[in-house]
C-alpha cells in the first residue's frame, strides 16, 4: 500500500465518521425550546429591578452549563455554537437579536415594561426565534458535516 493510498482510506475513514455524526446530530424539540426559553427570561430579567436582574442572568448561565452536561451524559458529547464555519453567522444572528431586544427593553422601552403589549409580543418573538436559530443551527452543522462527508 502506498502512502497516497493510506491517506485516501484516512479521508475516507474521515467522510464516514463525519457522515455517522450528522446522523447523531439530531436534538428533541425541548432541547431547542430550551434556547428560546432561556432567551426569554434572560429578557425578562431585564425588567426586573437591582440584583434581581443579575440573579436571572446567573441562573440562564447556571442552566446553560447544566444543559452543556446534560447533553454530555446523554449524547457523549456538546456542540458548541461557535465554531468556525457555516454556523457562525447563525449563532451571531442569535447572539445580535438577544442583545438588542434586551437593550430594547431596558432602555427603550417605557416603564413598567412587563405592563406594555409590546413587551409580550417581543418576548414571544424572541422566544419563537432563538427556538427556531437554534434548529436551523442543527441544520445547518448536519448539512456542514454531510457536505464534508461527500
Amino acid at each position: 500500500m502506498t502512502d497516497i493510498d493510506e491517506a485516501r482510506a484516512a479521508m475516507a475513514e474521515i467522510r464516514a465518521t463525519e457522515q455517522r455524526l450528522a446522523q447523531r446530530m439530531e436534538w428533541p424539540f425541548w432541547r431547542h425550546l430550551a434556547v428560546g426559553l432561556a432567551m426569554g427570561v434572560l429578557m425578562i430579567g431585564q425588567t426586573l429591578e437591582g440584583g434581581a436582574s443579575a440573579f436571572v442572568s446567573l441562573g440562564v448561565l447556571l442552566f446553560a452549563l447544566w444543559l452543556k452536561n446534560h447533553d454530555k451524559k446523554r449524547h457523549g458529547m456538546f456542540v458548541n455554537g461557535w465554531s468556525r464555519g457555516p454556523t457562525l453567522w447563525v449563532s451571531s444572528v442569535l447572539l445580535v437579536a438577544a442583545v438588542a431586544a434586551c437593550l430594547y427593553v431596558n432602555i427603550g422601552m417605557a416603564e413598567p415594561q412587563r405592563e406594555q403589549p409590546e413587551f409580550w409580543v417581543l418576548l414571544a418573538a424572541v422566544i419563537a426565534g432563538a427556538t427556531a436559530a437554534s434548529y436551523l443551527w442543527q441544520v445547518v452543522y448536519q448539512r456542514e458535516l454531510r457536505g464534508n462527508a461527500q
